[in-house]
């Protein structure tokens, strides 16, 4: 009697200990293993170009400049003069109309966002664009603002620039791109340096010019062949 119930605790004994393993080996083999690291894009401070300048934590403003007319500028890229020295400046908040055709690609997603208007059409009013820009820092007063905010793998910075419309009355010249129908909402964007605007209410502003600029087919949108 006693070695039956002994040879019976053993196999007890061992049927659980079986299902231990089993158990364990289940719960490992079902453990998720480490997650791959999926890569943003950011921008990247200018410290980290050679040659380059130092990233700020605040705007700064340089009133001292000039627009460098350049065959390579478009309506949202430009070359200017700070201080006696050329930098190359990209706006945030938004992407203008191609004015070459250097980024087909990109060319073929403002076709898209811009109701279907013909490459070519995208082009053209690049084109345009860019001398809209010209005109308009040609002949009023402009500031750059800049925190030296280095736009990945180019040397060149993001930038906001505010332009004197009239006297007393200053904007963005992103928001004269998109009042005029010449750029969408697309980019990096930023707080505003001495501006009780937030990014949001900010974006919501540009939301409205965009949807004017829209319905009363300004700029590219006069091409749109779908609404």
């Amino acid at each position: 009697m006693q070695l039956r119930e002994t040879l019976l605790n053993l196999a007890i004994t061992s049927v659980l200990v079986l299902i231990v393993a089993l158990v364990a080996m289940l719960l490992r083999e079902s453990r998720p293993g480490p997650v791959a690291a999926i890569p943003i894009a950011m921008a990247q401070p200018a410290s980290e170009t050679p040659g380059s300048r130092e990233l700020t934590p605040d705007f700064q403003p340089f009133a001292d400049v000039s627009l460098v007319v350049s065959r390579s500028n478009e309506a949202d890229t430009l070359r200017i003069s700070v201080g006696g020295k050329e930098e190359i400046f990209r706006l945030y908040f938004i992407d203008a109309l191609e004015a070459s055709w250097t980024h087909p690609q990109r060319i073929a997603e403002q076709s898209r966002y811009f109701g279907n208007a013909s490459r070519e059409d995208i082009v053209a009013m690049g084109e345009e664009a860019m001398n809209y820009v010209t005109t308009v820092l040609s002949s009023r007063p402009f500031e750059l603002r800049t925190r030296w905010e280095g736009v990945p793998n180019m040397s060149r910075y993001y930038g906001l620039i505010v332009v004197e419309i009239e006297p007393g009355r200053r904007v963005y010249l992103a928001d004269l791109l998109v009042q005029q129908g010449y750029a969408r909402l697309n980019g990096l964007t930023t707080f505003l340096p001495d501006d009780r605007r937030d990014i949001e209410t900010y974006i919501h502003e540009l939301q409205v010019l965009a949807r004017e600029a829209r319905t009363q087919r300004r700029g590219i949108w006069s091409r749109a062949r779908s609404s």
